[in-house]
């Protein structure tokens, strides 16, 4: 996808547009994963599989 976008994106906005562009994607992606991904740490694999199926 990278390899697709970048010279098209590049052509438009330039490099620093382009790669304002990315680290955008970058931070919702870390924000969505932030919010959607439980929280494991001193979880059991039973615990972890029940709120997993409750959620």
């Amino acid at each position: 996808m990278l390899t697709y976008t970048f010279p098209l994106l590049n052509a438009f906005l330039g490099a620093s547009g382009t790669f304002w562009c990315y680290s955008g994607i970058c931070i919702l992606g870390f924000i969505f994963i932030y919010k959607k991904l439980p929280e494991t740490k001193g979880k059991s694999l039973e615990e972890i599989e029940e709120e997993l199926i409750n959620n």
